[in-house]
């Protein structure tokens, strides 16, 4: 019984349908308007900025400091200390110094150094001094020894003039050896060497700054080499200083 209602009201309701859905696909289609669009903004609240800059402040704070007082015991108390100052000796005189010195090494070597001064050290003086020392190898031709002897002399002429002079000779004598084969023998004077040097020198200056303000010591010395090949060797210099004072701490040194 239901299904014969059902199958009733399906054929009542389908012509229905049908003819609604055959209306709607006829229809044309629109665009009904009914107001115009107007967009509209809203004030914004904007921030006015003063150029004007802050005021200085010019007081000056008053800051509080709490300092703790310490307390530092020490139980060494330092002595004072009284400085004196050294008394110049001005009645000193001056004495004549001399010495020797004297020994011996191995390779038979002796060695004999003095110095000896005369004089008053105060307007003459004469210095001499001399050293030599020579040794002997165990091989040949290998002794060797050196001579220096020099004499300094000074003497002072007017009261402010003052002359030194020097003298001195010094002798190196060697010889040639590590020849190849050992063998062969050679006369003495082909391997000896022997050097000879004289030295001169002569000086003078003066003892206190002149009225004019100036210091001089011209110096000339000379030097003569030569040896046992005969071959020598000799120069000159000349040294002329000159210094200009301007008072106790301006000078201008000139010379040649």
């Amino acid at each position: 019984m239901k299904q014969v209602r059902f199958i009733l009201l399906l054929s009542v309701m389908l012509p229905g349908l049908f003819a609604a859905a055959q209306r709607d696909t006829v229809k044309s289609k629109s665009v009904d308007i009914t107001s115009a669009f107007k967009p509209e903004l809203k004030s914004a609240a904007k921030i006015n900025f003063n150029a004007a800059p802050p005021t200085a402040d010019t007081s000056k704070p008053r800051l509080q400091y709490d300092i703790p007082n310490p307390n530092l015991l020490f139980a060494y108390q330092p002595g004072s200390l009284k400085p004196l100052a050294l008394q110049i000796d001005s009645i000193g005189r001056f004495t004549n110094s001399n010495y020797i010195k004297a020994g011996f090494g191995s390779l038979r070597t002796p060695f004999v150094q003095g110095g000896f001064s005369f004089g008053d050290g105060t307007n003459a003086g004469l210095n001499i001094y001399a050293k030599h020392i020579s040794s002997q190898g165990k091989e040949d031709f290998k002794d060797f020894s050196l001579t220096d002897v020099k004499l300094t002399g000074y003497y002072k002429a007017a009261q402010n003039m003052e002359w030194n002079a020097s003298l001195g000779m010094k002798l190196d004598k060697t010889y040639k050896y590590g020849f190849e084969p050992k063998p062969q023998s050679f006369p003495n004077d082909s391997l000896r060497a022997s050097f000879q040097t004289l030295s001169v020198r002569l000086g003078m200056h003066n003892i206190n700054t002149t009225e004019f303000g100036l210091d001089y010591s011209p110096v000339i010395s000379m030097n003569f080499f030569n040896d046992n090949l005969k071959n020598n060797e000799s120069n000159t210099v000349v040294d002329l200083p000159l210094q200009k004072n301007f008072g106790d701490e301006v000078a201008i040194n000139l010379g040649v």
